[in-house]
């Protein structure tokens, strides 16, 4: 059978993300354009954990809302989507989390204007639980169908590898020394307070059970400001600014030789944080300088941080004099 071309791959991969949003918006539009004249004017907008409404908006600001919600999973995802093309993998599921979550939406946002529906009181409306599960039935059979429509990378995803020279500090054979650097990211505090934020409203308007998730994502985000780098003689550690845990360490006898190289977190890996993708793994909170780690077992470890020719200087050296003390050097 031929195979299809990677740039086809990848333009359905962008649809799978955008698709969703642009039925889901023309679905809740041509609803509530039908029921219009048979809602109230102050409508439920929110069903408390009782299945009953506790939380109410006009119309014009419930559409407006909607549909903006409903937009922006598009232009996000989409534009991640295009902009991951690259990276095979990533993109596959950015575009399946995309098109899910406008169908979760959606399906929510056209059921909460049924229930509205010729409704003399608001404060009366409910919403069975049977409702939100068929959503998200829904959004994860889109998913799996999405899965499959996007197909596999074909394209492997190589590990680069150190693109600077693997150098070496001058130590003597007594000698030790260490490195150590702050690094931080200016995305994740902001995505992360804007994912909680999102949570927050999604809590207000739809319900605290699908608004968990966010909330958990977006809090441990914006507080991960920075991370201590720290090369020695015990490989290379990373620990949080801000805690002493989590803290990750890779020692010195699984490092085969150390360089450094340019990261760019979404292309290379999809985000920012802790990530992992086939043949690669590290601590990514920014773009530019990263340390790169060719481990024992063929795979990359990155960590972006400043001055990480240095650490990798270093490491390189720590690393020879480890391996002659193991053969008895």
């Amino acid at each position: 059978m031929p195979q299809s071309h990677p740039a086809s791959v990848s333009s359905r991969r962008i649809l799978v993300a955008v698709v969703p949003p642009v039925l889901a918006a023309a679905a809740v539009l041509a609803t509530f354009l039908s029921v219009r004249d048979r809602l109230p004017d102050r409508m439920a907008v929110h069903i408390g954990g009782g299945g009953h409404a506790d939380g109410f908006s006009g119309q014009g600001s419930f559409l407006a809302t909607a549909l903006g919600v409903l937009v922006g999973d598009g232009v996000l995802f989409g534009a991640l989507a295009s902009w991951i093309r690259t990276n095979p993998g990533v993109q596959r599921v950015i575009a399946v989390i995309g098109g899910a979550v406008a169908v979760l939406t959606g399906w929510l946002i056209v059921a909460v204007l049924l229930a509205n529906t010729d409704v003399a009181d608001a404060s009366s409306v409910t919403l069975p639980g049977v409702r939100a599960a068929l959503a998200f039935a829904a959004a994860a059979l889109y998913a799996a169908v999405g899965w499959l429509v996007c197909g596999k990378a074909e394209e492997a995803e190589t590990v680069s590898g150190p693109s600077a020279g693997a150098g070496r500090l001058p130590l003597g054979d007594f000698e030790t020394a260490g490195w150590t650097r702050v690094t931080g990211s200016r995305v994740l505090p902001v995505t992360g307070a804007l994912v909680a934020a999102t949570g927050i409203v999604v809590g207000f308007t739809t319900g605290w059970l699908p608004a968990l998730p966010l909330l958990i994502t977006g809090v441990p985000m914006a507080l991960l400001t920075g991370a201590r780098v720290t090369a020695d003689r015990r490989g290379i550690t990373v620990t949080p600014s801000l805690a002493p845990w989590p803290r990750l360490n890779v020692p010195l006898e699984r490092i085969a030789e150390a360089g450094h190289r340019t990261v760019n977190p979404v292309r290379d890996f999809g985000g920012w944080g802790y990530r992992a993708r086939p043949g690669a793994s590290g601590i990514v909170l920014r773009s530019g300088d990263a340390i790169s780690a060719r481990l024992t077992t063929g795979s990359e470890f990155v960590v972006t941080v400043d001055d990480a020719a240095t650490a990798a200087a270093l490491l390189n050296t720590l690393a020879d004099r480890e391996r002659r003390t193991a053969a008895g050097g």
